[in-house]
């Protein structure tokens, strides 16, 4: 006998208006209009003979009906992806999009994933940079590597690196026309902002330093061009220690000041609920948690980059 059941379709489009709260933002994960959402729901909701949505100040929630309905469709639909997903990787490599900021790839995760496709030859790793946290996650982008922590619905957060601040700059300017010889001569060169400023306000109070103007403040939206600013001698940076490693090692980059503030930030990954079970996911997030813990272990001893 054939099965009775519902459209697939209607389905498919009930599973993510559930979980997103939203016919629009279903629409747009779907890549149909909010008219399609809406009639394949009602298809659905003709199917049972009865509503699935209480319809509240223009949001939709689901009703009892809805809440019986939803695990059911979320596993169903979860199995059919796993199983998709085993199939498809015995015809070519199966494709794991990670997403993080264009620094964070160039001076730190791009060295290590050779590591994991020499383990992993069948997962195919394509890196998706952006400056902002991507909106697509789930929907294009499988994993994000972000700068610090942020509470989302149905996605997983875990705290991978966490990150140490000093004072950065280029060895030029410890002896240079205005040297470096204590905090207060911080105020004659030019002070480097990849934020708000509110880096340099914490590492200026922790100096002692107060009440003085610096020769000029420049501000960058992106992390990787305020760090070249500063490795090029244009002025000091509180630089982050995992973003900073190379320039140290590589003496580009020294520390005027003893003055450390230890995990003031740290870098989280984000992966979506319903991908946690994704075989690639599942090895590419135990691989970076290792790789994270390596770091750890082998965190340098910033003071012998000091003058």
């Amino acid at each position: 006998m054939p099965r009775k059941l519902p459209s697939l379709n209607a389905l498919r489009a009930f599973e993510a208006a559930a979980r997103l709260s939203s016919f629009t933002q279903a629409a747009d994960e779907l890549c149909v209009t909010h008219g399609a959402i809406s009639q394949q729901i009602r298809v659905l909701e003709d199917y049972f003979g009865q509503p699935l949505f209480d319809r509240i100040h223009g949001k939709v929630v689901l009703n009892s009906a809805g809440l019986v309905l939803l695990p059911v469709i979320s596993d169903s639909l979860d199995q059919i992806e796993t199983v998709s997903s085993k199939l498809k990787a015995g015809s070519g490599p199966e494709i794991l999009t990670v997403n993080a900021t264009t620094i964070f790839a160039s001076h730190w995760l791009i060295a290590r994933l050779r590591d994991f496709q020499q383990r992993h030859p069948e997962i195919e790793v394509h890196l998706a940079p952006t400056p902002a946290f991507p909106d697509n996650l789930g929907r294009g982008i499988d994993v994000a590597i972000r700068w610090g922590a942020s509470n989302m619905a149905n996605t997983r957060v875990e705290k991978l690196i966490d990150v140490d601040t000093f004072v950065a700059c280029a060895p030029s300017l410890i002896h240079g026309a205005n040297p470096l010889l204590k905090p207060e001569d911080l105020m004659a060169h030019n002070l480097i902002h990849d934020d708000d400023g509110q880096a340099w306000q914490i590492v200026l109070q922790e100096l002692g330093v107060k009440g003085r103007k610096p020769a000029k403040e420049l501000f960058y939206a992106d992390s990787g061009l305020a760090l070249q600013e500063a490795v090029e001698g244009g002025g000091l940076i509180v630089a982050g220690s995992l973003l900073a490693a190379r320039d140290l090692e590589a003496g580009r980059l020294v520390i005027p000041f003893e003055c450390f503030i230890p995990h003031r930030k740290d870098y989280h990954l984000y992966y979506p609920e319903q991908t946690a079970s994704q075989p690639k996911v599942e090895l590419f997030c135990a691989w970076i948690h290792e790789q994270a813990a390596i770091y750890r272990y082998n965190r340098l001893d910033y003071r012998r980059f000091m003058p």
